[in-house]
């Protein structure tokens, strides 16, 4: 198994404390993200999911407890908040609304530029990670308000990507796009995924694109940590998950109403691959009876 690379301990936020207005958002949230893995987190909407992951990077300031970085704390000094920023990449939901530079070269380039790097490896960067996200090279000298939505969604995407970060947080990177728009964009994190190594974290209210992507699922829950496992652990616990306000996949709906019926597929089934597979072995099973 992987090592961490960020653990939380018994992180607590709390918003306007000792007010009529007190709010915790996050209660006693022990989390783990291990090296190279694709974490899915999904909870309801004010479950704490963004108050979360803005701790990761020391957006924001526990209440009580602490966020790790390989053992150290992040808001332990000013060089290790910066150090956290390096590392760990946070892309907001509709990230295009932060563009601002003249072009789109200039605005991939403002956080390699916030990193003392020279000019050179700034170029290497910028051009990489526009690679990553499918941009074409013309589309660098232009605007990015002149661009589809779909293309400043990348541009954004690209900007967090330039820094080169170990671990990066996605808040519903796919929010407001069409299917052929999110599968691509998705595509993108799987290829930095799979050429760096780095850490994917994702939340997302798309329980079909935690099931197909993820390794690991978190479940939040009012502000607390409710399940923590591999996605076939998680599905397997549908009713549970349902009573939190959160769909499942079609495809475990299925199998449910299947086995209500008494016909009982083989292990879990949360994807369109696993369905086929298991009505395959079902199939092969009835032939052999």
């Amino acid at each position: 198994m992987n090592e961490p690379i960020i653990k939380t301990e018994h992180l607590t936020h709390i918003y306007a404390p000792d007010t009529p207005f007190e709010l915790a958002a996050v209660r006693d949230v022990n989390l783990e993200i291990r090296k190279g893995e694709i974490l899915g987190i999904i909870g309801h909407t004010g479950s704490g999911k963004s108050t979360l992951i803005q701790h990761l990077n020391a957006l924001q300031k526990p209440t009580s407890g602490r966020v790790l970085l390989e053992g150290q704390d992040i808001f332990a000094s000013k060089a290790s908040i910066r150090q956290a920023r390096a590392r760990v990449g946070l892309v907001f939901q509709y990230p295009e609304y932060q563009l601002f530079e003249e072009t789109v070269y200039k605005d991939i380039a403002f956080g390699p530029k916030n990193m003392s790097l020279t000019g050179e490896e700034i170029d290497r960067r910028v051009r990489e990670a526009a690679g990553f996200v499918g941009l074409e090279e013309e589309i660098l000298e232009r605007s990015p308000f002149d661009l589809s939505g779909g293309q400043k969604r990348r541009v954004a995407i690209a900007g967090v990507i330039a820094m080169m970060p170990e671990v990066l947080v996605l808040d519903e990177p796919m929010a407001g796009l069409d299917p052929a728009g999110r599968e691509s964009i998705m595509e993108n994190i799987l290829s930095y995924h799979d050429k760096t190594g780095a850490a994917i974290v994702i939340v997302t209210h798309s329980m079909e694109e935690a099931a197909r992507h993820a390794d690991r699922m978190v479940v939040l829950n009012h502000g607390s940590v409710a399940m923590d496992g591999a996605p076939e652990q998680i599905f397997s616990r549908g009713p549970e998950l349902r009573r939190m306000g959160l769909d499942t996949p079609v495809m475990t709906d299925v199998a449910e109403r299947l086995a209500g019926l008494g016909v009982r597929l083989p292990g879990t089934v949360y994807t369109v691959e696993q369905m086929v597979d298991a009505l395959m072995q079902l199939e092969r099973g009835l032939g052999r009876a």
